[in-house]
Formats: C-alpha cells, structure tokens, sequence
C-alpha cells in the first residue's frame, strides 16, 4: 500500500541507515539555474538554538524542524556524540561548519539533502594507481507497494565514491561507474539497499522498503491494513524473523509458541505428518470447538500445509473489535497469514534449506528380564497366588547364556531408532517491474520417523502473482500446490501416535522379538499371549499410506477509481484430495517348538479410500479512506458466500455482509467501530442470521500538548466491546436424521437451535519508552459466552442422541503483559529481549442438564471447563492403618485393600469408599503462561534462544484407555500385559520401602487403579524451546560472487525442560501410545542471490 508523504514529514526521518562504514557524498551537476538557487536557499535559511549537553540527534533534529532541510546520516557516525550549542538567527550553512568539524564531521549538499560525511582529517582517501574501467548503468526505481510507483529523487551513488544522481520525476536514472562498484540507493523515509555491480548489466530495476517507526508500521488487519498508531483494538504480530526466518520448522503451528501473549500453542505429539500444534487464543471459552479461525491470504486454510518460507506477516485477532469484522467464525480469536509476493526490481534468488537428526526428548526405560520376573513373582504372592518363575529360570535370565530360551529383551532399543533424519529444502524466485510481479517458492521436506515405516514426505509450491493491467487497474493471482504422503506400520494410529509404541508397555522383556531362522520356516516371532510384538508388526505387518493433495487459486482484482476510493474482490477455489491405502501380505505364525500354526494374518491388499472435498468462497468491497487536515477517516464494506462440501452429502454455506469504519483525529483519539451478519446454512430458518457488531476506543495520549515526558515516546490506552457468534456445532443439528436402512429417527434435531454469543471486553495500554528501547502491551479482558451448545443427557423416546440446546454460559477473564526491550552496546553489538506472560481463567457459570461426566473429565456449574474428576487421596495405607490381622481396617478403605495400596477419602463421612466420595481433583489447563526470547548479534554473529512454559496446572496418567495407564501400574497378569518402568520400580511400595511412591504390586491392581488425584501431577514446567548460532558471511567478499546475503546457522530444538513429571513430557501429556516430542540438531544455509 502507498502511503503519501508531505514534503514536511519526509524532512522529518532522521537518519539513513546503511550496514557498512562508508561515506558518500552526493553531487549534483547543478546545470539549471532553477537547481541551484534551489540548493542556495537550503544554505541560507537560518535557524535559533538553545541547547545543552544533548544527544547529536536532538541537535539534527532541531535543524530539521526549523527547515526544509533534509539531514542524511550514518549512526555511527554520531554515536555517543553530544553537543551544547547557541545560535541566534544564524545561517545553516555557517553553523554547520562551526559546529561539525568539532567532532570530526563534514557535509555536502544536494538539492534540499545534506549528508554528514566524516570530515577529511578523519577519513583516508583511497588512491586509484590504474584506470578503472567504467560501465553504463540505467534502471528504475519503484517503492515496494502493491502495485509499486516510481520514486522521483533518490539518491543513487557509488559506494566509496564521488559518483551519484538522483531519479527523475518517473523513477529513471542513468550513471556510469566503474566495473565491480556498488550501487547506493537512498531516499528519506526509505530503508537505503546496496547493489553489487558485478557484470556489464547496464539495466537495474530497484524497489526500497519504506523506513517506518513501530508507529507508522502498516499491520494488516481485518480485510484492509492499517497504520498501528491507529489501532484501537487488541492486535499482535508475530515476529517473522525471530519465529521463522531460518528455523527448522515442520509445520508453522510451531513457530507461534513464544511469539505472542494470549496465544497459548501445544504440541501434542512429534509424530512425522501429526506434529503440528494445538492453538487456543486467550484460552478456552466454550464447551465446543476452541480452535481460532485461520486466514491465509484472506481464505479459510490450515496453517501447517503453507511452506514457513513464503510467510510476509502473522497478526493476531484477539478482542471483539479486531476480529466482530469475521463474525460467527471469529469467537476464538482470527489468524491472519499473508504471504509473500514479489517485488519491482532485479530478479531474487532465496535458497532457504537445513539438514537435520531428530531424538526423542523422552523415551521409557523398562526393567530389565530378571526385575520383571522378581516383581511379577512379588504382584503374584500379594495377591495370594504362587510364584511363576523359578529362581533357577530368573539366574539363567541374569546370566545371558541362552538368549532364545532366557530371553531379556529390550523392547525400546529394539523398535525404536533413536536418531532419524530430517531434512527441507526451499527454492524462491521472485521480482518484476511495474507491470507484472511474481514470487514463485518451492519447498521439499521429508521427515524420517523413530519407529519402522514411519516417514512423511511433503513438497508445496506456490506461485503468487500480480499484474497492473492500467494504472489504476491490479490483479493478484496466487496458486498453490501441495502433495504430502505420510506412512506408517499397519498398526492403528491416533492422537499422534501408534500403537506399536503402547506395545512397548505391555509386552515383558521375557519375550523373544524373533527367533533364529530355519531353513524351510519363515520367520517365527515371539508371541505374549495374544500379543504379537511389535516388530512382526514393522517387518511382515505392512503399511498403512496417506496421500493428501491440495490444489487452491486465489484472484483478488482491485480497481482503484480513485487514490481515494477502491473497489475489491476475491474468489477463491479450493480442492482436497485424502487417499487411504492398506497393504499387507498373508504371513503365518509359528510356535517355534511345536511348529503349530497359532495365528494369521489376511492379505490386506490395497484397501483403498479417497475422501475429496472442495471449497468456495467469493467476496466484494469497497473502501475509502481520506485525510481532511487533522481527521484520517477509513470506511469500507462488502459481502462474501462461502461453500464447503466434505465429499459426500454433507455441505455447509455462509453468506455475509459487513461494514467498517476507523476514524481518528490528529493522531490522538482513535475510532473502530464494524459490523458483520452472517446467514449460515447449519442453523434452522428462524436462527440462521447472527448480527455481531463492536466498538472500540484510542487515547494517543503521548501526542496531547500537556503530555511532556520526555522518556516516554508512546502512550495509548485502549478499550473495546463488542459481540462475535461460533457456529461449530456441526451439521444439520436443527433437523431430525432418518435411518436410510430402516426408517428410523437416528438423531434428534432441535429447529431452535442457535449461535454460541460471545461478548469481549477488552481495556488494553500500549507504552515506549527511552527512544523506544523499551515497550510495553497490557490487555485485560473478559469474555462471556453464552447460549453455549449442550447436549442434555435426556432425548426423545426413540432418538439415538441428545437435541442439542442453547443452554451453557462460559466465563473466561485474563491479564496479558509484554516486554520488549532493544539495547546497543556498541556499533558491533546489539540485543533485544522479548518476555510474556499470560493468567488466563475460564469458569462454567450455567449448565442445564449438568454435571456432564466422561471418564475422569467433567464440566460441572462452578467449575473450569474438562476438570479432571475422581477420589481424593492422602498418600498410601500403611500397616499402622490396620489391625494386627493386616486386613481389618481402622480406616474406611475399598474392599480388598491392604497396606501399600492408595489410602482414599471417605469425603462424605458414611465410613464406605464409594462414588460418593468422588469431586472435582484437578484442573487441566495452566492458569499462567509465559515465554522470553532473547536475542544476541556481535558483527555477523548472532545468538538467539527462546524459553516457553506454563504454570501450575494437573496432569493425569490417564493413559492407554485405563483409568491410571500403563506408565502407573506395572503389571496385569490378563493378556493385555504391563511393564514397570525403572523409575517405578525403584519407588514400588514394599515392606523396606514403605515411604515410596507408588503402591504395591499387585497381580491385578484394580482398587489401585481407580480415578484419583494421586495419579494427577503437578504439569508446570520450563522449557528451553530452541537455541540458535548463525553467522552472516562477508557480504563484501560474497557480492563478488553474485551472492547478496547469506548466513549458516546451527539449531537446536526442544534441548531442555525443567519439570516434575518424571515418565512424561508435560506438554504433549500423551498416554502410552503418543509420539515423543523430539528434540532437532539442525544445520542450515540461507543464501539470497
């Protein structure tokens, strides 16, 4: 977007920033008598000063407001410089040359351009010893606008040298330089690029980035940008190049943790093809569908299918007012992603790649052969049995003689392969002119798993283009392209995992994997019962292939009738193929003694599926958006339809209208008012519009004439309403489904069912301080939602189900705080460090039908939402617990139970454990996040590493389906089988061990078992998320070989965390079947040709 600038405002940017020592000294050929009396009157016109002891750029600054001067300067140069000086209606020109060659500074002039430059003495003057040979050089100049203009007087000179023009009124210029020089261009408000003159190219098109404060700094909001200064809602961007930019990222889901307070990100799994994040906006507001809506170039899209690469910007809708503008899919909170597109100028070349090895950051360490035995012996006479093995079978066991028939397996070493590669590979090419601009990317990654057959392979490209047909006239046409098969053993899978890892925890290191081969028998594997072991599942047991395909194209004209006044649309088509495939052979088992057949497995060949489903969506607006002296007005409104079609019958559509309006006066006091109604085909005829609008409110008040402080450069203080809508309910909810088969009402719909009302006030503070060092963002809010979608346990006779109902009420209230401190030490040496933090708390207030109880979760009036239910706990029962006879309790104890098992609570007093005595145990979800990015750069080297974690808040060994999960109870003597892990077994209950923490061993521990708070463990924990060294290589030996920038890095991911959970990560929180998260050694290259 062009953003106008008076001749004023552009006088009023204060430096030009370059990364290299250098000078340059602009000239002019002066060859109108109209340039020179131009450059006369910038000499002559006079200027009063009255400073003391203040920074360099105070004194420029001073200059500036007084002229029409535009003062061009390098940091460095002024750094550390301070300056008292008087003057009283003196003559710029003689007060720059009394006051800079007292600290070593000179000038030149150009035009209405003054650029400090060091002074003679202090600089060496390079001698040339051999004609250089020169080459003509021409080209254009264009701003990086969508679609880019020419800039008229820019700067552009020989770095080092005495050469330089300036653009004409369309862009143009023309110089000749010598071969190998480098090129500056340079405009005030605008970010200075250098250009490697490399070969006798005598054609360069240049586009520069304007140069903006935070302040000026356009966000892109909802449907249009906006300059942040004008922002009254809660909006946050993500910071691309510290999140993404140069990170081994599988999925960019996992780039949002620690990028942004209020977003809380989980990753639940590190399963290649199922590791992307769990994503909540200010937490969980309902009892239905919490996930954020995600727009990636305005559509609908799952993030983690969009190459990291090709992402411009990330901004977070988190308050009523920036997100009411979507409506009935924006109750949690709105995503926006915007990808690149290519820009005016040379043609870029950016090769972004990394290679990496990938670990679990937890695997379990099962007991060895002979303790398995020892416990199962023990867990056998508790419980009033025999011993099963012998003490001669446990020493052969120990001994290791006779592997086949003593086995002592290690099930973890043998399945899983602690170390598997990773590797991705993307490949952008982009430019342009004032025509036509395109950005094509294309990304390969592939990523190994640690169990056998187990890989994912994904390749995406994405072409995104833009063509001004006039002037006046643009079309952006993007199109993307995605293929990702993923394949794992023919084991069932969910959750991010597989079952071969729960095998794992059911299968005794007694048990053989395979034995030796026969001549004339295949393979025979050990067998547990009716277990088969998971490696007959990875060698004969096939494999189980997904293949996802997207195809998507987005066109977006924009007419702009005026500068003023623009018509936009959008149409956007998106097509979802997912292909299931099955494959497995015949294979018979064998016992190995008997050579009996004891099992087969069907041929399951090419078992195929494919589901497609397609995506509509079509919109139209109009903006405007004017300045009338000190009153910036922005209006827009439009309408959309939407279609989703999931392959089968099932279909939904959205049909949509809004309106906005911004509005602020001279900087200060700031407006956002939108409206949007949404008609939505899930709802019945008499609910199926939804009318959401919001307000907000701005106090710039750094900017009123009272306001005199001079530490502090940013003051706003915010404040809005407003009320957004959820419609995941599913479909057809509002009417009765029949039973195609027999004619029968299956579900029973209710015609009057509704959207989910969401109310959010949100009262926020936005502070910088010391010349913007230091920021800081203070957000509370407080959402209400209401006529939540229950489903009552009760439905008419005959109904399979419940008709759902508009009859919960949700509150959710929290503080958000964040920091943002820039520091310099010195011109070689800069930092910043970005901490935040998050309380967040949800409380159910109403709920018809309630308690609802599913396992050990329940959403209950008063509670947090999913809180964990079952028996209190107060440690384990000991011998003193018990008569002398070890089985006549003085406590109220479950029947059975005997000292070493879990000593529940008799809450209601009745003398029985029974359900009863079960209430809420434990909440879930942390109360408190944060995170602290810290960031180091000396000369080419940079530090970074980020900190991630959350407060207090329960984990439950509900793993595996049971109640306590295999990581908590060792043994079951039924076929399903049970290993102890070594942590739990060195803190087995037992009659030397009776401080211990986990009851006894019994052969069936079903009192033990029992849904308790003593398996919920405390889940806080720290982790240290990646840490990252990279190194930018010499970009003056590097231009001499084409190359513009280029940097190496070395990554890793997921190296530490601090925490109390011992046998788990406490952020997957995952059963016995879940994938590792795992930590990433990585090393990658960026290159940029």
């Amino acid at each position: 977007m062009k953003k106008k600038q008076s001749w004023q405002q552009m006088a009023g940017w204060r430096h030009f920033d370059v990364k290299f020592y250098y000078y340059m000294k602009v000239t002019s050929l002066l060859t109108t008598l109209l340039f020179m009396t131009f450059a006369a009157n910038a000499y002559s016109q006079r200027v009063s000063l009255k400073l003391s002891n203040v920074t360099f750029k105070v004194f420029l600054q001073s200059i500036q407001d007084q002229t029409n001067v535009a003062l061009l300067y390098n940091d460095h140069l002024i750094e550390n410089k301070r300056i008292s000086v008087q003057a009283n209606q003196v003559e710029l020109r003689e007060l720059l040359k009394r006051e800079l060659p007292k600290y070593g500074l000179d000038y030149t002039i150009s035009g209405n351009q003054i650029t400090l430059v060091p002074s003679a003495v202090s600089r060496t003057v390079a001698i040339e010893t051999r004609p250089q040979e020169l080459i003509r050089i021409k080209g254009r100049v264009f701003n990086s606008g969508e679609p880019p203009q020419a800039l008229s007087s820019v700067s552009v000179a020989v770095l080092g040298g005495s050469q330089g023009v300036h653009t004409d009124e369309g862009g143009y210029y023309e110089l000749e330089v010598p071969k190998g020089a480098t090129l500056v261009f340079s405009m005030v408000g605008y970010h200075s690029k250098q250009v490697p003159v490399n070969k006798t190219e005598n054609n360069l098109t240049i586009s520069l980035l304007e140069n903006v404060s935070d302040l000026e700094e356009v966000v892109v909001v909802g449907m249009t940008e906006m300059q942040r200064k004008h922002i009254a809602s809660s909006v946050a961007s993500l910071d691309i190049k510290s999140s993404i930019e140069g990170k081994p990222i599988t999925n960019l889901s996992q780039s949002l943790q620690g990028g942004v307070t209020g977003l809380q990100v989980q990753q639940g799994s590190g399963l290649p093809g199922g590791d992307a994040a769990s994503i909540k906006i200010r937490g969980i507001s309902t009892l239905n569908n919490s996930d954020p809506l995600v727009l990636v170039d305005g559509v609908p899209m799952d993030m983690n299918h969009i190459d990291p690469v090709t992402i411009e910007s990330v901004t977070i809708l988190k308050d009523a007012a920036a997100a009411a503008i979507y409506g009935a899919r924006a109750a949690n909170g709105v995503i926006l992603v915007t990808t690149k597109r290519g820009k005016a100028g040379q043609i870029n070349i950016l090769y972004d790649g990394y290679l990496g090895m990938q670990t679990p950051t937890i695997l379990p360490e099962f007991v060895d052969a002979p303790t398995y035995m020892r416990m199962y012996n023990y867990a056998q006479v508790a419980s009033g049995g025999q011993v099963f093995y012998s003490d001669d079978q446990i020493a052969k066991t120990e001994a290791g003689d006779d592997p086949v028939n003593y086995p002592n397996t290690n099930w973890t070493k043998e399945l899983i392969d602690e170390y598997s590669p990773l590797t991705s590979h993307s490949l952008s090419v982009s430019g342009g002119n004032d025509v036509a601009r395109f950005a094509v990317t294309g990304n390969y990654m592939n990523q190994q798993g640690m169990i056998p057959q187990n890989k994912m392979d994904r390749f995406n490209i994405r072409a995104n283009t833009s063509v001004s047909l006039s002037k006046r006239f643009l079309i952006n046409l993007d199109v993307l392209g995605i293929r990702r098969n993923t394949m794992y053993p023919n084991r069932p899978i969910s959750n991010g995992g597989s079952r071969l890892l729960d095998d794992l925890y059911r299968l005794p290191p007694t048990v053989l994997p395979k034995y030796p081969q026969e001549e004339g028998w295949p393979t025979i594997y050990g067998r547990y019962a009716d277990i088969v072991n998971p490696i007959a599942y990875s060698e004969v047991g096939g494999s189980i292939g997904y293949q996802y395909d997207q195809a998507t194209i987005n066109l977006q004209p924009k007419w702009s009738i005026t500068n003023d006044l623009n018509i936009r649309g959008q149409f956007s088509y998106r097509l979802n193929s997912d292909v299931y495939k099955q494959n497995r052979d015949n294979y018979y088992f064998f016992d190995y003694y008997t050579k009996q057949l004891v099992q087969t497995w069907a041929v399951q060949r090419d078992a195929y599926s494919e589901v497609r489903d397609t995506y509509y969506y079509l919109s139209g607006a109009v903006d405007y958006s004017k300045n009338f002296g000190k009153h910036n007005l922005f209006a827009m409104g439009g309408f959309s339809m939407e279609k989703f079609n999931n392959g089968y019958w099932n279909s939904s559509a959205l049909v949509s209208s809004y309106a906005k309006v911004n509005y602020a006066y001279a900087d200060r006091y700031l407006l956002e008012a939108s409206f949007r109604a949404d008609g939505s085909s899930k709802f019945g005829p008499n609910n199926k519009y939804g009318y959401f609008p919001s307000v907000a409110f701005g106090w710039n008040v750094h900017n009123e004439s009272f306001f005199n402080v001079e530490a502090i450069s940013n003051f706003k203080i915010r404040a809005s309403y407003g009320q957004l809508g959820n419609e995941n309910i599913g479909l057809y909810r509002y009417q009765n489904l029949i039973n195609t088969s027999n004619g029968t009402e299956s579900v029973w719909g209710n015609p009057d069912i509704s959207w989910e009302k969401v109310n959010i006030l949100d009262i926020g503070l936005d502070m910088a301080l010391f010349q913007n060092k230091l920021s800081l963002t203070f957000d509370y809010y407080d959402k209400k939602t209401s006529d939540v979608i229950l489903y009552p346990s009760v439905a008419p006779s005959g109904a399979i189900g419940s008709a759902p109902l508009n009859a919960g009420e949700v509150t959710n209230k929290g503080v958000e705080l964040s920091l943002n401190y820039n520091g310099k030490l010195s011109q070689d040496f800069d930092f910043s460090v970005r901490p935040g933090i998050t309380y967040n708390k949800n409380k159910i207030t109403d709920l018809l039908g309630g308690p609802y109880i599913s396992g050990i979760e329940i959403n209950e009036k008063g509670s947090s939402i999913k809180s964990y239910y079952g028996y209190a706990s107060n440690g384990i029962l000991q011998y003193s617990d018990f008569e002398a006879d070890k089985t006549t309790a003085k406590v109220p104890v479950v029947a059975g139970q005997g000292p070493g098992d879990i000593k529940y609570i008799d809450l209601n007093g009745d003398g029985i454990i029974d359900e009863n005595d079960q209430q809420i145990i434990g909440d879930p979800t942390p109360r408190i996040n944060y995170f602290a990015n810290f960031n180091f750069r000396y000369k080419n080297l940079d530090l970074e590493f980020l900190l991630q974690g959350t407060g207090d808040h329960d984990y439950s060994g509900n793993l595996g389906g049971k109640s306590a999960g295999y990581l908590w109870h060792p043994l079951n003597m039924s076929a399903s089988g049970g290993v102890p892990t070594t942590y739990r077994a060195a803190n087995t209950w037992r009659e030397n061990n009776q401080d211990a923490i986990f009851p006894r061993l019994l052969a069936n521990p079903a009192t033990n078992v029992l849904r308790s708070d003593f398996w919920l463990f405390n889940a806080r924990y720290m982790r240290v998320k990646f840490i990252q060294l990279g190194y930018r290589l010499n970009p003056a030996f590097m231009n001499k070989y084409g190359i513009k920038s280029s940097r190496i890095y070395m990554n890793v991911q997921n190296p530490f965390i601090f925490t109390d959970v011992k046998m788990a990560d406490p952020e997957s929180q995952g059963g016995s079947y879940t994938y590792a998260i795992m930590k990433t050694f990585s090393l990658g290259l960026t290159v940029n040709f």
